[in-house]
């Protein structure tokens, strides 16, 4: 192990510690070529794509007249124009005579209107004071007019129509009831047969089953399926003793 003697030192940890951190070289700012281009040309070329900073006004004598305004665009017709030798322009037909109307003789017409005429009938009216009141009688109440009308006492139009809807459905209803087939049904002796021969056919099988079961039943499974195969041979002999002592059956569809 070797040792160093220092003899002198101007090192302060104060003045360590408070020095700043060196800052980190910038990087060069961006430039573009087209911006310095721009620079160096004229002002009125630099804006030419944004319009006048201030738009010019024009004098007061020259005032917007009538035309020359931002008019309508022209519409594109699709008429084409036909260059040649085009057919002659039809003539006007000549004016057709106009009828003679027929001399009327105003005064006979009028006379003979009159004739024929029929009087205007005098409207029936009530003098009911001394003064010479005159008041119509119709609609006055002195002459009975409502039991008199042609339609009193009649039924009327609507609840005529209501029941005749209503006859109509009743008889359709009837119709319907008269025209349904009876649900009951009576099966013939050969259906009877087939019946009863395919219950005696499933006691069988099923009896066959039971007799197969085990003598001892000793856990649950066993004792549910025993007594379920019980209670359909059962149902079956009750089945096959109604169809033999029935010789006619009924059934419902």
């Amino acid at each position: 192990m070797s040792l160093v003697e220092i003899t002198h030192h101007d090192e302060v940890i104060y003045r360590i510690l408070d020095k700043p951190p060196p800052e980190p070289p910038k990087t060069p700012r961006y430039e573009s070529k087209l911006e310095r281009e721009l620079k160096e040309t004229k002002i009125p070329q630099r804006r030419r794509t944004f319009g006048y900073a201030e738009t010019p006004l024009k004098p007061p004598d020259q005032f917007l007249k009538k035309g020359e305004g931002i008019g309508q665009p022209p519409k594109k017709s699709d008429h084409k124009c036909i260059i040649g030798n085009l057919p002659a322009v039809p003539r006007c037909p000549p004016p057709e005579k106009a009828k003679e109307k027929p001399k009327v003789n105003i005064r006979v017409r009028n006379m003979k209107a009159v004739l024929k005429a029929k009087p205007r009938p005098v409207e029936p009216r009530l003098v009911d004071t001394r003064d010479g009141h005159i008041k119509k009688i119709k609609g006055s109440g002195e002459v009975p007019e409502y039991c008199l009308r042609p339609d009193f006492g009649q039924m009327p139009e609507y609840l005529v129509k209501r029941n005749r809807k209503i006859q109509r459905r009743l008889e359709k209803i009837r119709l319907a009831e008269e025209n349904k087939e009876s649900l009951c049904k009576l099966i013939n002796e050969q259906e009877r047969q087939k019946l009863l021969d395919d219950l005696k056919q499933n006691w069988q099988l099923m009896q066959k089953a039971f007799l197969q079961l085990p003598m001892l039943t000793d856990t649950i499974p066993k004792i549910v399926r025993k007594t379920k195969m019980e209670q359909e041979l059962r149902q079956l002999e009750k089945d096959i003793a109604l169809v033999e002592s029935n010789p006619y059956i009924y059934i419902y569809e």
